[in-house]
């Protein structure tokens, strides 16, 4: 809902990352039509659909026909870390609202009535997905490769290693915390596969989202294993506060900062981060340690 911060909404942000070769994820609850997102992007720019999957299939089923047109969309991102509305008191205190004058991308270029901040996709959402059903229905109405948003145990991420190559990555995500309180963060989920299956990180890209503030948490998740992060909430911030520019200014201070933590570690690329730069024996304590469950996640496969 970016156009809550900032008149150039979602577009803006596009803009923004026009100029630092970043990826974007529009989300299904956009203020833009994704037509309008992708509209001024630079060729070789790249972008990702994020799906929540309605309860009406025919409505998503729209909505991938649209995102099939548009070249600048390399994946879908499919929502799996909501199926159901988290208690956001957050939300319930604040009373936000959308105003009837604002576009809601749905699947027309309609604009929408004055309802609760993301009402729309979350009563309508599909809480029934599983492995098998999801992904046949997916490969069905797109060929675009399949990001799994959402995964939360290293049995997940474990699992879709089987469904390669539909499914190219996995974002470990709690949704920003707002969906279930007290549920794992990405960096317990990211050491947890590095405990019982590390394989996954040769097998699919990782990408973590949430908490990601500042350059040094880019990098703790590089050496994690983790091949990119999500800094939706950061983004959404600088937009507030000075549109285009303040997202470019977001992301610069961000890389500014990834940049210098590398070089007081000593790394000169980033494929040379590892393990070795950072402690994690206190976070490791957090984390599950009981039998991997894998066997089990095998004899269903």
């Amino acid at each position: 809902m970016a156009r809550l911060g900032h008149p150039s909404g979602e577009a803006g942000i596009a803009e923004a990352c026009r100029s630092f070769g970043a990826l974007q994820i529009i989300s299904n609850s956009a203020s833009m039509t994704p037509e309008q997102i992708v509209a001024g992007a630079a060729p070789g720019q790249a972008f990702g659909w994020q799906l929540y999957v309605q309860h009406d299939r025919t409505k998503s089923e729209r909505m991938l026909a649209r995102i099939n047109k548009l070249s600048a969309i390399k994946f879908i991102a499919l929502t799996l870390d909501s199926p159901v509305t988290g208690k956001r008191e957050d939300d319930e205190r604040s009373g936000n609202v959308i105003g009837s004058e604002a576009p809601f991308q749905g699947d027309s270029n309609d604009t929408m009535p004055t309802v609760p901040v993301e009402d729309p996709v979350f009563k309508g959402m599909d809480p029934t997905l599983t492995w098998k059903e999801t992904l046949a229905w997916l490969a069905k109405h797109t060929d675009l490769p399949v990001v799994l948003k959402g995964i939360q145990t290293h049995e997940d991420a474990y699992i879709a290693t089987q469904y390669t190559p539909q499914v190219r990555g996995i974002i470990l995500s709690n949704h920003g915390g707002r969906s279930l309180d007290t549920a794992p963060p990405a960096v317990h989920t990211l050491l947890e596969i590095r405990k019982y299956c590390p394989e996954v990180f040769d097998k699919i890209e990782i990408w973590v989202d949430g908490g990601i503030k500042r350059g040094t948490d880019v990098v703790k998740a590089l050496c994690l294993g983790a091949r990119g992060v999500g800094i939706g909430r950061a983004a959404l911030w600088g937009l507030g506060a000075g549109g285009v520019d303040g997202v470019k200014r977001t992301l610069q201070i961000l890389t500014d900062e990834t940049k210098t933590c590398m070089r007081l570690l000593g790394v000169k690329n980033v494929d040379e981060l590892g393990k070795q730069h950072i402690n994690t024996r206190l976070v490791e304590t957090e984390i599950y340690d009981g039998p991997s469950g894998l066997e089990g996640c095998r004899a269903k496969l």
